[in-house]
C-alpha cells in the first residue's frame, strides 16, 4: 500500500522540477531581454484615465460646492449682521432727528412769553381722546399748578383749557369741543366776539360787535376778558364768511394751533382769578 502511494508522487515532483526549470529559464532570458509592455500600459491608461477623470472631477465639483455652501452661509451670517447694524444705525438716526426736533420745539415753548396773565409751564401730551379727538391729557397736574381753567396754548396758538387735573396729569378740553367757547377780537377791527366749538376741525363765530366787514383770512385773536387766556394769544384764521343765519353770518374759523399734531404745550399757570365772559347773545356765562 505504500508502494502506490509512493509511486503516485513522482509525477507531481516531475511536474514541478520542469516548472522550475522554466521559471529559471525566463528569468535569464528576461535578465538579457526586456520584455515590450507598452501596449498594456496604453491599453491601461486609455481604459483608466477617463474613469481617473471622472472621479478627479466629481470630487473636485464635490468639494467646490462644499466649499461654496461654507462660504454662502458665510456671506449669509454677513449680510445679517450687516442689516442688523444698519437698521440700528437707521433707528440711531431716527432717534436723533426725533430728539433734534424736539428741542427745537422746546426751545421755542421755552423763548415764548405770552403777554398778560400767568407764566408758561411746558407739558408734554401723553394721550388724547380716541373716540372725538377734543381732549388730551398731559403730564402735569396739581402739584405743578394746574387747576380747572388753567390755559393752554402754543406759540401758533390757543390749545384749550384744563377741565379736570390729578396730582400729576390733567386733561385739557380742546377749543374745538362742542362746549368751547373763547373771548377772541378780530386783529384789525379789534372788534370783540365769541368763538365755540362745533365738535368739527373748525370753529363757529357765535358774536360779534359788527359781522359786516368780516372776511376769509382775517385773524382772531384772544381778547383777555375772561382771564383765561392771554390777552393777544392767536386762536384762528376766518376760512368762510356765509349767508346770515338768524342775526349773525355764518362764519367759520380755523384755529392756528395744529391741535391734530400736539406734542409738547404750554399751561398758563398763576393767574387771577377767573372773570366769565358774558355771552350777549344769551345773557349767561360762557363756561
Amino acid at each position: 500500500m505504500s508502494r502506490i502511494v509512493v509511486a503516485s508522487k513522482k509525477p507531481v515532483r516531475i511536474a514541478l522540477t520542469v516548472a522550475l526549470v522554466i521559471h529559471i529559464a525566463l528569468i535569464s532570458l528576461q535578465g538579457h531581454h526586456r520584455i515590450d509592455t507598452g501596449f498594456i500600459r496604453v491599453w491601461a491608461l486609455d481604459s483608466l484615465a477617463p474613469l481617473e477623470k471622472l472621479a478627479d472631477r466629481s470630487l473636485f465639483g464635490v468639494r467646490q460646492a462644499w466649499d461654496r455652501y461654507i462660504v454662502l452661509i458665510g456671506v449669509h451670517e454677513e449680510n445679517l449682521q450687516l442689516k442688523r447694524e444698519n437698521d440700528d444705525l437707521r433707528m440711531q438716526l431716527i432717534q436723533q432727528q426725533e430728539a433734534i426736533a424736539e428741542a427745537e420745539r422746546i426751545r421755542a415753548l421755552a423763548g415764548f412769553q405770552p403777554l398778560g396773565i400767568g407764566k408758561p409751564l411746558m407739558a408734554r401730551v401723553i394721550a388724547r381722546d380716541p373716540a372725538h379727538n377734543q381732549t388730551i391729557t398731559i403730564d402735569k397736574g396739581r402739584v405743578h399748578g394746574l387747576k380747572p381753567d388753567t390755559a393752554v396754548i402754543t406759540p401758533a396758538g390757543v390749545v384749550g383749557r384744563v377741565i379736570q387735573s390729578s396730582n400729576f396729569f390733567s386733561i385739557v378740553q380742546l377749543i374745538i369741543d362742542s362746549q368751547s367757547a373763547v373771548g377772541v377780537m378780530l386783529q384789525s377791527t379789534r372788534r370783540q366776539g365769541i368763538v365755540r366749538g362745533n365738535g368739527g376741525p373748525e370753529l363757529d363765530l357765535d358774536y360779534i360787535d359788527d359781522d359786516n366787514d368780516l372776511k376769509p383770512g382775517d385773524m382772531f385773536l384772544t381778547s383777555g376778558g375772561d382771564r383765561i387766556y392771554p390777552k393777544g394769544t392767536p386762536v384762528g384764521v376766518i376760512t368762510s364768511v356765509g349767508a346770515r343765519r338768524g342775526l349773525l353770518k355764518a362764519v367759520q374759523v380755523r384755529p392756528t394751533a395744529d391741535l391734530g399734531r400736539l406734542e409738547e404745550v404750554l399751561c398758563v399757570v398763576e393767574r387771577h382769578e377767573k372773570v366769565d365772559v358774558v355771552d350777549p347773545t344769551q345773557g349767561q356765562p360762557v363756561p
